[in-house]
């Protein structure tokens, strides 16, 4: 996977920023995780609930309190940066690079395979037809702009919605320039003008957030030692967060491939590369380039 660590860092307002923290450090996951505990062990819908009052104001005395929160924020912070560490992993298992289980994976491919013939079929009925009405159209350009970012090759697509934009996302570069992404970005990224970084980096913070998210809805499971409720929590933070990592990752790779199609020549420029004669040649200049960046060979 391609997706940069690049601009990581998030750059919206305030309250994004405050948002962007309490999702990425698990607080929530925390909080959920003591009210699970407090309804295992107390009845909170009746006056039992009082009796953990009464535990929290007896425990408190103001030395050892303060001493056992910043022991606390420590463990969170701790965990946090623990999970932070796996962004990337759970991002490709999500697309689809997990080996295991086999069969499960082979499934999910087969489906998609199955999806990806019905779009194409009823792409093709709507394109041939010489008339159409207006929610045609509609259904045409949408099953269009979802074709566009499935691999063409059936072995290059992957089990996962996720997984063939992203695919997809990384290949065209290399389709329409020569350049492959994951050999030139790193470079390109280093000579992209500072607005480009900037609306790079917030779109790469957006879906940092959102996979931590998933993350910590997945993790929320263990909570069910305590409370059944936890576990269609956790189920429904994860589909939710699938969803939003989806948005995310479409608008970060259309931005990444924006990258290339308006700012591919910089790179040529600061690399002192010869510039393509014409667009037909583009894409073999493009290769050598590629060839010359990960094996060193000279033109």
């Amino acid at each position: 996977m391609m997706v940069s660590d690049f601009g990581e860092g998030w750059v919206g307002s305030p309250i994004e920023q405050w948002t962007a923290v309490l999702l990425k450090s698990g607080v929530l996951f925390w909080f959920g995780g003591f009210v699970a505990w407090a309804s295992g062990k107390y009845d909170l819908c009746s006056a039992d609930w009082l009796k953990l009052f009464e535990w929290v104001s007896n425990s408190f005395k103001p030395v050892p309190t303060l001493l056992c929160i910043f022991g606390l924020m420590v463990m969170v912070s701790a965990i946090a940066n623990i999970v932070k560490q796996f962004d990337l992993v759970v991002l490709r298992f999500l697309e689809g690079y997990c080996p295991f289980p086999r069969r499960f994976w082979a499934w999910r491919r087969d489906i998609q395979e199955s999806l990806y013939k019905i779009k194409y079929e009823r792409y093709q009925d709507l394109a041939i037809k010489s008339v159409r009405t207006p929610e045609e159209d509609a259904e045409l350009a949408r099953i269009e702009s979802e074709l566009v970012y499935i691999p063409e090759n059936p072995a290059h697509r992957m089990p996962t919605d996720l997984g063939n934009f992203l695919r997809a996302v990384e290949m065209r570069p290399e389709q329409k320039y020569g350049l492959n992404a994951f050999v030139c970005w790193h470079r390109l990224w280093l000579v992209l003008p500072e607005p480009v970084k900037k609306e790079l980096a917030e779109a790469r913070d957006k879906l940092d957030t959102a996979v931590r998210v998933w993350s910590w809805g997945a993790l929320f499971i263990i909570w069910t030692v305590y409370a059944w409720w936890a576990l269609p929590v956790s189920i429904l933070a994860v589909l939710i967060a699938y969803r939003w990592i989806l948005q995310a990752a479409r608008i970060y790779g259309q931005l990444v491939e924006a990258a290339f199609d308006l700012h591919r020549f910089a790179l040529y420029e600061s690399l002192r590369w010869q510039f393509p004669d014409d667009f037909k040649n583009e894409c073999e200049e493009g290769k050598k380039l590629t060839a010359y960046l990960f094996r060193n060979r000279p033109r």
